[in-house]
């Protein structure tokens, strides 16, 4: 499971009178046994993206499958492995004396960074770079153009702070609008010691140079800052303007990075249908392979953790495992509707292969009428086995429905929306497509070297493949599919932390596109629908904002309120379309 935090929400436990406990099947335990085992163990390293032992993986459950007598395919591609710096120099020039900085030891850039070759550009110290309209800003009357700022890391989680919008405490929201505000570049004040150089998730590329530095190599540039920032922390007011100047301290920078690309794997099988019309339709059963690798990035094991493997048993060998399973047995039963089993890589660096497949599909995509997402399914409580379960574009009548399938001695706790977490089945309901979500909740081995195989309740996983066998059936077999609810699809996106005033009805495609924000669709009675945007558009411009990413697009939202008036342009194909909309607060 990728790094959001799972969450329930509005959950409600249902006691339900179902048949009878299947009997558990020992040989489908020692399967799943088995099939975990190997995938978490420490040759494997993490099955990390970019490392060839999540290419190993997908092989393997290639030849499993087609062991099966099943039709399979690998689908690669792209992904950002490495970045690495071509060329590098730095100093740092206070009053007449030039200090040249140490690259890994004083200064680091960030994956996401633009080029730099900069001379001379004095720093401003901003805080947290923080900047509510009309409430907490600590951007507020400062020339920021040309400037290098400087801000650190990560908002305090304290009381003062509690005020804050979730989104504001996003590093690349800040990065975004500092961007906008077109800074010389932005160095990154890094507490808990310096970062190596990797990808970082969002954009590949932004447009300004971004770097770490430590505070001791800042030294006294900005003034004492662990006592402005303790200032900040202790009043929860941001910086003010007569100490944030520092035009005595200037960067000089020249850095030009180079982006290593590499190549994961989708494994793709395909199990015909055996009605003659249904068979047309497609059940997805989806898995992601791809795990943390040695903690480069999302561990949450700490400094101890550092390159030791991170097995990801649970997380999501687990689900891996189990979807294989419901392969070899929905194979030798042959349900009315086709089904399509889908084993993802790069989930952990933002749904990358899911999102790949539904751009790319192997199979025609307005054939998928349902899709079932298993990640994290190995931690079921023997004494209170509760499965979470969320139906992400589906219609709570499709989510009781399931739930009423659940055999006795068994719970099952959710709802629909973005009820647990997110994983692959959202790139799914972004295409429109209503979805299942499969899962036995976090741990304290979550994203850990501690996630490992000896820790999985087998005998549970034997009792959850047998639910989603039936639950698969069901949907294969039925005369209907519950069609895709466009109310239940909708999620939370990260924004740039503005107060989101603003309800504009777009659905976002998450992946980079070079043009600008694609959608995958808009809500019935949205400002987007009322002005003629679709799906595939590709919006460029919105009000006086260009727009080049989601996070573009969420940083405009949060600059306007309800009943403003904003021009937005967009492509479709390769015709620039343009419109005034009166923008519609949230209700």
């Amino acid at each position: 499971m990728g790094p959001l935090t799972p969450t329930l929400i509005a959950a409600a436990l249902l006691a339900l009178a179902p048949p009878a406990p299947p009997v558990p099947d020992a040989e489908v335990e020692a399967r799943l046994r088995r099939d975990v085992t190997y995938m978490a163990a420490p040759d494997m390293k993490g099955r990390g993206n970019g490392y060839p032992e999540l290419e190993t993986v997908a092989r393997r459950i290639e030849t499993e499958l087609k062991g099966l007598g099943i039709a399979t395919q690998l689908q690669h591609f792209p992904f950002i492995a490495k970045v690495v710096r071509e060329k590098q120099a730095a100093a740092l020039t206070q009053g007449e004396t030039t200090r040249p900085l140490v690259w890994g030891k004083d200064i680091e850039a960030l994956g996401l960074s633009a080029d730099a070759d900069l001379r001379n550009k004095p720093l401003a110290f901003l805080g947290y770079g923080v900047q509510i309209p009309g409430g907490y800003d600590d951007l507020a009357g400062i020339e920021l153009k040309g400037r290098v700022a400087v801000i650190a890391r990560s908002v305090p989680d304290l009381d003062a702070f509690a005020h804050l919008p979730k989104g504001e405490r996003s590093l690349l929201a800040r990065l975004k609008r500092l961007e906008m505000a077109k800074v010389a570049a932005v160095v990154i004040l890094e507490d808990a010691g310096l970062r190596p150089l990797l990808r970082e998730e969002g954009p590949v590329k932004m447009e300004v140079p971004v770097v770490g530095m430590t505070p001791e190599a800042l030294a006294s540039a900005c003034g004492d800052l662990a006592a402005r920032l303790k200032t900040i922390k202790d009043t929860g007011k941001p910086a003010s303007k007569d100490f944030i100047l520092a035009p005595w301290s200037v960067l000089t920078l020249e850095l030009k990075l180079k982006r290593e690309e590499g190549q994961i794997p989708n494994v793709v099988g395909f199990i015909p249908g055996r009605d003659p019309v249904l068979k047309k339709e497609i059940i997805v059963l989806g898995a992601h392979m791809d795990h943390l690798g040695m903690g480069e990035r999302h561990s949450l094991g700490g400094a101890e953790a550092a390159g030791k493997v991170h097995p990801g048993a649970d997380d999501n060998a687990s689900g891996t495992a189990l979807v294989l399973e419901l392969a070899r047995q929905l194979n030798k039963e042959r349900p009315r509707r086709s089904i399509l089993v889908l084993h993802f890589g790069g989930e952990e660096e933002g749904l990358l292969g899911s999102q790949y497949w539904v751009q790319h599909p192997t199979h025609p995509l307005e054939s998928v009428k349902f899709m079932l997402n298993f990640d994290m399914v190995g931690r079921l409580d023997d004494q209170a086995p509760k499965l979470l379960m969320g139906g992400l574009g589906a219609s709570k009548a499709a989510l009781v429905a399931a739930q009423n399938l659940v055999p006795k001695g068994f719970s099952v706790m959710g709802d629909v929306g973005a009820s647990v977490g997110g994983s692959d089945h959202m790139s799914f309901s972004q295409a429109k497509v209503p979805t299942f979500f499969f899962f036995t909740g976090v741990h304290g081995e979550y994203h850990r070297p501690t996630d490992t195989a000896d820790r999985i309740n087998f005998k549970g996983m034997a009792q959850l493949a047998a639910y989603g066998k039936t639950v698969a059936a069901d949907l294969a077999n039925g005369e209907i599919v519950p069609a895709f609810d466009a109310e239940t699809a909708k999620v939370p996106m990260k924004g740039d932390g503005g107060p989101m005033r603003i309800s504009f009805g777009t659905l976002p495609d998450y992946s980079e596109n070079p043009k600008g924000f694609r959608i995958t669709g808009v809500s019935k009675g949205s400002t987007a629908e009322a002005i003629g945007m679709q799906a595939g558009d590709i919006m460029v411009q919105f009000g006086d904002r260009p727009v080049k990413s989601i996070y573009d697009y969420m940083g405009a939202l949060g600059a306007f309120k309800a009943g403003d008036k904003a021009v937005i342009q967009w492509l479709r194909g390769d015709t620039l379309m343009k419109a005034e909309a009166v923008l519609k607060g949230r209700s």
